[in-house]
């Protein structure tokens, strides 16, 4: 006897559209800010770009998301990537890194709603040392440009917030304020500062609430939408209309998960993924849902990409109070920057790939899976960040380890070059149905 397709009821976000016109004004503005007399930042999102809010006229940019949008355009991201290829750069180096220095030297960009302009030169540009690239990123791009840059150093080390750590990074935080006022010749506005950090502990703080209403079954939001919904504290996590955009988006998503809301109607069986996705192949994951009823419902990359987590003593991933919450003197412009720091050391941004290290990724990894109550993994080994693809093959072990199955498959976040869609689909069909998932269409004959 066949077994019955399960249905849920579904119904599109109503804030889906807010999402999309934030984006697209956030790039718009930091395009336009030199007709107004401003200045563009171009910032590593790793630790915070809120260092720079204290400048008022200044547009911070995050650099990870201004490259994953040119790795989305798969024509453009080729040129840029060929144009790199040309001077000499290999195909292993950082996608994202490739896509930037690409669209500098061909001197195009191509903007979320698909118009192409000419390259955005930033004024400023600061970085930390995430990956084994990403300082070089930004040298390289400042010295092509022309442009001052200012790269953090960010140590290696596990546990991840020790007063060591803290200390270390806030003396460097505050040498970069005083660099940055010279370099801009403008004044860091302490009072906005303060305010900017409370912005972003808040809008991180409320983007783990509404990652943890995602363990509901069925799952109120699907990680194809999650990876549009962290754009606001990926861009400007500082300012209000972040925190708005959170407060609305949590309200929402309660609201899907008592009545019962679900992201895919046929919800049958629910994965995780664990890195930077191949952007120009954002169709897998609709492709899964529509043929099997497999909903992602995230990653420990896109839970922790705009939230801050720890692990308890039981081995439990949970949110990380915010400073004030904590008590934490907030008046001054070193107790922010020291606040701040604090917050973002632990399971935030991308600092869960390289401060903490292969071992404890995997742990949390284990944790989210049992936690947001996952059937299985289908995991990206992936070639344009060797950081993240670093310990892959160990993290799906260590699932299986747990009794939970899971497969690698090989691709690029930002080379289109990298990944056989024919080939990864085949894989994922023998994993699902080694699994006992049968294809939705199966269970209606």
């Amino acid at each position: 006897m066949a077994k019955k397709k399960p249905k849920y009821p579904t119904a599109p976000l109503k804030i889906w559209n807010d999402a999309k016109s934030l984006r697209s004004n956030f790039f718009q503005e930091y395009v336009d800010i030199h007709k107004k007399g401003g200045i563009r930042i171009l910032s590593a999102t790793g630790i915070s770009l809120t260092f720079s809010a204290g400048i008022r006229d200044a547009v911070i940019m995050g650099a990870e998301p201004f490259a994953a949008n040119t790795a989305f355009w798969n024509d453009f991201s080729l040129q840029c990537l060929e144009a790199c290829e040309r001077l000499g750069w290999s195909r292993e180096i950082c996608g994202y890194t490739k896509n930037t220095w690409g669209a500098a030297l061909t001197g195009k960009y191509k903007l979320p709603t698909g118009e192409v302009i000419d390259f955005p030169t930033p004024d400023i540009m600061t970085s930390f040392s995430l990956a084994p690239c990403h300082n070089k990123w930004f040298q390289y791009l400042g010295e092509t440009k022309n442009v001052p840059f200012y790269l953090f150093d960010l140590p290696k080390v596990y546990p991840y917030n020790t007063e060591s750590m803290i200390k270390y990074l806030t003396v460097q935080a505050m040498d970069y304020i005083e660099w940055l006022e010279k370099k801009t010749k403008r004044k860091f506005d302490d009072e906005l500062f303060i305010e900017c950090v409370k912005n972003e502990t808040r809008s991180f703080h409320k983007w783990t609430q509404i990652m943890e209403l995602n363990k509901a079954v069925p799952a109120p939001l699907d990680e194809k939408t999650i990876f549009s919904l962290v754009v606001p504290n990926l861009t400007f996590p500082y300012r209000k209309e972040a925190l708005e955009f959170y407060e609305k988006l949590l309200e929402e998503v309660q609201e899907r998960v008592d009545k019962g809301i679900a992201a895919v109607e046929h919800e049958q069986f629910r994965i995780i993924t664990d890195a930077i996705p191949p952007w120009p192949y954002l169709s897998l994951w609709r492709w899964m849902e529509k043929e099997y009823g497999v909903i992602s419902i995230g990653s420990p990359y896109c839970i922790a990409l705009a939230g801050s987590w720890m692990l308890d003593d039981e081995g439990n991933f949970i949110p990380v109070p915010t400073p004030e919450e904590k008590g934490m003197p907030l008046n001054t412009r070193e107790e922010a920057v020291r606040a701040l720091v604090w917050y973002k050391t632990h399971f935030a941004t991308e600092t869960l790939y390289t401060i903490a290290g292969a071992k404890i990724q995997h742990e949390m990894t284990v944790a989210v899976a049992k936690q947001w109550k996952i059937d299985g993994a289908i995991l990206h080994l992936n070639r344009g960040c060797t950081m993240q693809a670093l310990g892959g093959v160990g993290g799906k072990n260590r699932l299986v380890e747990e009794g939970i199955p899971a497969i690698n498959y090989e691709g690029n976040d930002g080379d289109p070059r990298d990944l056989n869609m024919a080939l990864t689909r085949r894989q994922i069909d023998a994993f699902l149905e080694s699994n006992g998932v049968e294809k939705l269409k199966k269970l209606e004959d």
